[in-house]
């Protein structure tokens, strides 16, 4: 091992000292320059913030303008287009009137409103589906629930 002698120890510990304080130095200087990019870079952003909320109250301003102005031809013009509009819906609908009219006239006349081609109302109880029986049964099942109305009435009255 070779011999280091207090002469050299202490030079190398004045070294050391003298490292250790530039490096403090820089480290506070960096520590500086970070703040200053840090507040310079927080000044950038809110001055963007600025100038979109700025481009944007100008863009709907525009959009308002635009809107107003493509809407000026529709109201100077709007009865007459109203008047349009409505005369081809109304003779849209007379159209699908006597298209469904003529339908129900030729249902009607078969005796085949629901389709199928059976008979599916009838004015003439006779020529109905079931028959004029249909019509009997449900008669007698109405009397049937009136005549047990009448009777449980008359049961309890007399308690």
């Amino acid at each position: 091992m070779a011999r280091v002698s207090n002469r050299q120890r202490g030079n190398t510990v004045s070294d050391f000292d003298d490292l250790a304080a530039r490096l403090r130095l820089l480290a506070d200087e960096a520590d500086g320059t970070v703040s200053k990019v840090t507040e310079t870079a927080q000044a950038a952003v809110n001055r963007v913030d600025e100038t979109v909320s700025r481009f944007r109250g100008m863009l709907q301003t525009i959009q308002e303008n635009v809107a107003w102005i493509a809407g000026l031809p529709a109201v100077l013009g709007g009865g007459f287009g109203f008047l349009k509009t409505s005369a081809d819906d109304a003779a849209t609908s007379d159209w699908q009137m006597e298209q469904l009219t003529d339908r129900v006239a030729e249902l009607e006349a078969g005796n085949d409103l629901l389709g199928g081609g059976t008979k599916n109302f009838s004015l003439n109880l006779g020529d109905a589906p079931g028959g004029s029986m249909t019509v009997a049964i449900a008669f007698v099942a109405v009397g049937l629930v009136i005549s047990g109305a009448i009777w449980l009435q008359q049961k309890r009255r007399r308690r």
